[in-house]
């Protein structure tokens, strides 16, 4: 094998393709890796994994086994595979490999807090941050590691990779029997005392090896909180955390036996402190439980496929826009797909078509499109199958009033510029890039909901959600107002429930509402098709505030149907159905 310079693969999961090519001159078989990134559902430092994310270190090591027996991954020696900003997947020498004969086993580990690329993979630096106060700070913290025990074939079937975490967490939960007297939000400060920060892991072995330094960690101070550390021994009788409740400082010191920290494992300790009326201070009761930190983490696929380049033409692209980049988002029977950053040129565009199987298709479902100019538009597709036979093309007609678009119906074309109170319907540009420029509306209704609750701090005062033509200013507007005034969105059901529908959704204005029920005869038709619920006759709520000689009225939102305006803005007796600008 050639040699490789070591590079960090920017990846969560990895789609790895492959095309192999019969030269002329021999019977060799060489092969090409192409591939991209698929992002999984990325899940918060309380739940599952804790460290892959879009945007993390993640080197992968392909070994073949030869007659001599499996080989250890060395820096000279090795298949590396590495990516582009946008995860498309490469051998890092830019060049083609022989086909492996052999079997070949897969090594690799995922990092965020990793500067640079280690020089040996027998000793890769690690360690953990001293100051652990945030999320980020315990991504930088976690090291994750997968050694493929099974020797496999690049022509097999998917390979399970399950990373598993390598170094351990720690968790304090802090409770009281006596809240009257103890108040844990006085908890100021939580440090992790005599523990070795620092070290070196064997990526052939899965070994690690400690430093001689011993340092500590400070912790964010909350109710619940957790710190990362590297498996070890702390001596018996070492101090191994102390805290600091109410301006006294407590601290939890090891059994005289001592206590291992294994690797992989969640140490859950339970904090209790009680004080007594007329008793005084009782001991702090502190208890401690181990579970497997991965006992939830799903594993990640490595899939080397049967594919080919292929051509596909764009076609119909409105006049005036030149489009230079694509990313796809395919899918097939089994798999989903992400074929980001895709050159075009001339409206054509080459990439890697995966197989599952021979003469198998894939469905088109979204494209999303980088103009000459620096304007980027999405284009939603309904039943189209690519063949990957060079000749598929992609007609880019623009989305007219009324039809199926994403998730819902088209009612307004074109970028607003204003609203014709005489037709009720949106004035629009439809020059060039703005012929994909557009407004749907769902086509589902999210039933009857207050603008806000009881108590919200725009209940009796404005919000500044004054604009009748666009509901995503009216959001933007709320947002900040919540954040000054150090509320939250879920005191606004309306808002709450039209962003919880998904990326770009929003709660409709004025305008935006009367259009869609001046139009719903024929937005119905299309709802139908999408098994929606139709636009009733029924009063529908909208963003908008009401606006009365330069004053907005406390406590009142627009409506649309029967009656102008609610009364009030908790009252929920009006329909909502949510709007996107795309």
């Amino acid at each position: 094998m050639k040699k490789a310079k070591v590079c960090g693969i920017v990846c969560l999961c990895v789609l790895l393709g492959c095309t192999r090519i019969v030269s002329d001159e021999s019977d060799e078989q060489e092969i090409c890796f192409r591939g991209n990134v698929l992002e999984l559902q990325k899940v918060n430092l309380f739940g599952s994994r804790a460290g892959l994310g879009r945007g993390d270190k993640v080197q992968l090591y392909i070994v073949e086994q030869d007659e001599e027996g499996l080989k250890l991954p060395a820096s000279e020696d090795f298949y590396q595979m590495s990516s582009d900003t946008d995860g498309n997947i490469n051998f890092e020498d830019g060049e083609k490999h022989v086909y492996p004969d052999n079997p070949i086993n897969i090594y690799g580990f995922c990092c965020e807090g990793m500067e640079g690329n280690p020089v040996d993979l027998l000793n890769v630096p690690v360690r953990v941050e001293g100051e652990q106060m945030s999320g980020d700070a315990l991504l930088r913290s976690d090291f994750l590691y997968v050694k493929s025990e099974e020797r496999h074939r690049a022509t097999g079937d998917a390979i399970s990779l399950s990373f598993k975490h390598q170094f351990v967490k720690l968790q304090f939960h802090f409770r009281t029997d006596t809240p009257e007297t103890v108040d844990l939000g006085q908890i100021t400060a939580l440090e992790v005392l005599n523990v070795v920060r620092e070290g070196n892991f064997d990526v052939a072995t899965g070994e690690l090896t400690l430093g001689d330094a011993v340092d500590d960690i400070q912790a964010q101070p909350a109710n619940e909180s957790m710190v990362i550390v590297l498996p070890q021994k702390v001596k018996g009788g070492d101090v191994l955390f102390r805290f600091v409740q109410d301006g006294k400082e407590r601290s939890y010191s090891v059994p005289a036996a001592g206590m291992s920290l294994e690797k992989g494992k969640l140490y859950k300790c339970d904090i209790l402190i009680n004080r007594y009326p007329g008793a005084g201070d009782k001991d702090v009761v502190i208890s401690t439980r181990v579970e497997d930190w991965d006992e939830s983490e799903p594993p990640i696929h490595i899939v080397f496929e049967d594919g080919q380049n292929v051509v596909a033409t764009l076609t119909d692209v409105s006049s005036g826009v030149v489009v230079t980049r694509a990313d796809l988002y395919l899918s097939s029977e089994n798999k989903v797909y992400e074929k980001l950053d895709i050159p075009v040129i001339d409206n054509k565009m080459e990439f890697m078509f995966p197989r599952e199987k021979k003469g198998g298709t894939l469905r088109l479902n979204k494209a999303h499109f980088y103009t000459e100019a620096g304007d980027e538009f999405d284009y939603y597709f309904k039943d189209k199958e690519l063949l990957g036979d060079n000749l598929d093309e992609l007609s880019l007609v623009p989305p007219k009033f009324g039809e199926v678009w994403g998730d819902g119906v088209v009612f307004a074309v074109g970028e607003v510029t204003g609203y014709d109170e005489v037709s009720n319907s949106f004035v629009t540009n439809v020059d060039g890039i703005n012929a994909y420029r557009g407004r749907e509306v769902s086509s589902k209704s999210l039933g009857k909901l207050a603008w806000c609750k009881a108590g919200a701090k725009a209940e009796k005062v404005s919000a500044g959600a004054g604009d009748k033509n666009s509901g995503r200013k009216n959001m933007d507007a709320l947002e900040n107002f919540i954040e000054l005034n150090d509320d939250k969105l879920e005191n606004y059901p309306a808002f709450f429930a039209c962003r919880n529908l998904g990326e770009g959704w929003y709660f409709p204005a004025y305008n935006e509402v009367r259009c869609v029920v001046t139009n719903k005869d024929m937005l119905n038709a299309k709802i139908n098709e999408q098994g929606g619920m139709e636009i009733s006759l029924e009063t529908y709520s909208c963003s908008t505030e009401v606006l009365y000689n330069d004053q907005y009225i406390d406590n009142a939102g627009y409506r649309y149907g029967k009656g102008d305006f609610n009364i009030t803005k908790i009252n929920a007796a009006s329909e909502v159905r949510a709007v996107r600008a795309y």
